[in-house]
């Protein structure tokens, strides 16, 4: 499936060079690259990006509906985001964005709640139609209804631009990224760990809620499955369920090395690991310094993964970059909160 979209930038030369420069920040870099253009590939499909003097041209190629919508999505928030006044502008022609609700779009149900640990619960969703989340990533937004137990709630649509409207004022939603800790498509649920906050909106709400309480999901997208080889990964307790999940998922016998950071009131949780595997649980302020230490040995003949609060990110990005030297496809280096937030996502 194709569609393309032309808009108006003013020096769309320039614009492209800085955006392409603000992406390769966050470790998405084009796969091909010429003057005034740029080619972006993803789990959902290809981006073409082309400037010629004013116009940006965007071209995006997707094997199937649910891929072409949110790469739609995608190009035209990212635009607005840097240009408000292109809301109105942006009008895709080839396959237009679907009206309605978003095609990735699930209404979930709770089934139960449990307790992994004194910092960690795990909760049971079920829905329709899950076998998408099985791939393109780790990660869902969950929204919540400002009141959760309304029996009428307003889901986000699309717009024509293909950005996807959040409902606002008393309908409000809460949204958080979590990750997929589990997935079962034949029996249509889906499990979410979420780390326990005093205060955090969702923590609280999953320590109440109830069988048969609603919940939207939207996605997947975000984090991918390390490549094979050896692997170094760590982070703190808002990465544990993509740790787990990543490691489990390990197939061969390169083996790795994980590191994970608690805070003072946190202790360790079982963890099966993956063959020729090691494992350290360390003080969430001493991170940074023995995931460095997991990766000196072997240079750039390795996989980086990380994924925590935002200034141990940027740390450890900049020692996968610099230091060791990894392609951008051998690294990874996730925000998952910020000190100014709760960290109660992921």
């Amino acid at each position: 499936m194709q569609s393309e979209l032309s808009v108006s930038l003013g020096n769309a030369g320039h614009w492209l060079e800085e955006h392409v420069r603000h992406l390769a920040t966050h470790d998405l870099h084009p796969v091909a690259r010429h003057s005034g253009r740029a080619v972006f590939e993803t789990s959902y499909g290809k981006i073409r990006l082309a400037a010629d003097a004013d116009r940006l041209s965007v071209r995006i190629d997707s094997p199937d509906e649910d891929g072409l919508t949110v790469l739609q999505g995608s190009v035209s928030e990212y635009l607005i985001a840097h240009d408000p006044g292109l809301a109105k502008g942006i009008a895709w022609s080839g396959t237009a964005p679907a009206p309605g609700r978003p095609k990735n779009l699930r209404e979930m149900k709770v089934v139960r709640t449990r307790e992994i640990c004194d910092w960690l619960l795990r909760m049971t969703l079920s829905g329709e139609d899950l076998a998408p989340f099985t791939e393109r990533g780790l990660h869902v937004r969950l929204m919540l209804p400002r009141d959760p137990s309304s029996t009428e709630i307003v889901w986000p649509t699309i717009e024509p631009s293909g950005a996807v409207r959040f409902p606002t004022g008393e309908d409000e939603l809460t949204v958080r990224v979590y990750t997929i800790r589990g997935i079962c498509p034949e029996r249509g649920t889906v499990e979410i760990d979420i780390v326990r906050h005093a205060g955090g909106l969702f923590s609280d709400w999953a320590e109440t809620a109830q069988p048969g309480d609603r919940i939207g999901m939207i996605g997947p997208g975000g984090g991918y499955f390390p490549a094979d080889g050896w692997l170094a990964i760590g982070g703190d307790d808002t990465a544990v369920p993509a740790i787990m999940r990543i490691l489990e998922a390990r197939s061969g016998t390169e083996g790795g090395h994980a590191v994970i950071g608690l805070r003072e009131h946190q202790e360790p949780v079982a963890v099966s690991l993956p063959e020729n595997f090691t494992f350290d649980w360390v003080p969430l302020d001493e991170l940074p310094a023995a995931l460095k230490a997991a990766t000196a040995a072997r240079g750039a003949d390795q996989t980086g993964w990380f994924a925590g609060e935002a200034e141990q990110a940027k740390e450890i990005r900049d020692h996968f970059k610099t230091v060791l030297g990894l392609a951008p496809e051998r690294r990874y280096s996730a925000v998952y909160w910020r000190r100014d937030e709760t960290a109660e996502s992921h």
